[in-house]
Protein backbone atom coordinates (compact mmCIF):
# COMPACT_ATOMS: atom_id res chain seq x y z
CA UNK A 1 0.00 0.00 0.00
CA UNK A 2 1.08 3.25 -0.56
CA UNK A 3 1.18 6.25 1.58
CA UNK A 4 0.13 9.75 1.14
CA UNK A 5 3.47 10.85 3.40
CA UNK A 6 5.58 13.35 1.30
CA UNK A 7 8.41 13.63 3.90
CA UNK A 8 7.25 16.72 5.06
CA UNK A 9 6.24 15.90 8.72
CA UNK A 10 5.05 18.77 11.05
CA UNK A 11 1.66 18.70 12.94
CA UNK A 12 0.21 21.98 12.28
CA UNK A 13 -0.59 23.30 16.07
CA UNK A 14 -4.21 25.24 14.79
CA UNK A 15 -5.80 22.18 12.14
CA UNK A 16 -3.87 19.35 13.95
CA UNK A 17 -3.02 17.82 10.49
CA UNK A 18 0.41 16.85 9.22
CA UNK A 19 1.41 19.91 6.98
CA UNK A 20 3.04 17.86 4.36
CA UNK A 21 0.46 15.26 3.98
CA UNK A 22 -2.79 16.76 5.37
CA UNK A 23 -3.36 13.81 7.77
CA UNK A 24 -4.37 13.59 11.41
CA UNK A 25 -1.91 12.38 14.48
CA UNK A 26 -4.11 9.00 14.35
CA UNK A 27 -3.97 8.59 10.81
CA UNK A 28 -0.71 8.68 10.46
CA UNK A 29 -0.44 5.90 13.40
CA UNK A 30 -2.80 3.47 12.36
CA UNK A 31 -1.19 3.83 8.35
CA UNK A 32 0.81 0.73 8.97
CA UNK A 33 -2.48 -1.70 9.92
CA UNK A 34 -5.16 -0.56 7.76
CA UNK A 35 -6.55 -1.80 4.69
CA UNK A 36 -6.57 -0.71 0.97
CA UNK A 37 -10.37 0.08 1.74
CA UNK A 38 -9.66 2.50 4.97
CA UNK A 39 -6.48 3.83 3.23
CA UNK A 40 -8.52 5.05 0.05
CA UNK A 41 -11.61 6.36 2.70
CA UNK A 42 -8.36 8.65 4.24
CA UNK A 43 -6.55 9.41 0.50
CA UNK A 44 -10.13 10.55 -0.63
CA UNK A 45 -10.63 12.40 2.74
CA UNK A 46 -7.17 14.46 2.20
CA UNK A 47 -8.36 15.66 -1.18
CA UNK A 48 -11.00 17.68 0.61
CA UNK A 49 -9.07 18.99 3.10
CA UNK A 50 -6.69 20.32 0.28
CA UNK A 51 -9.38 21.54 -1.64
CA UNK A 52 -11.15 23.22 1.70
CA UNK A 53 -7.49 24.66 2.42
CA UNK A 54 -7.01 26.61 -0.71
Amino acid sequence: MISPCVGICKIDDKSKLCIGCLRSEDEIAMWPQINNEKALEIINEIVHRSISKR
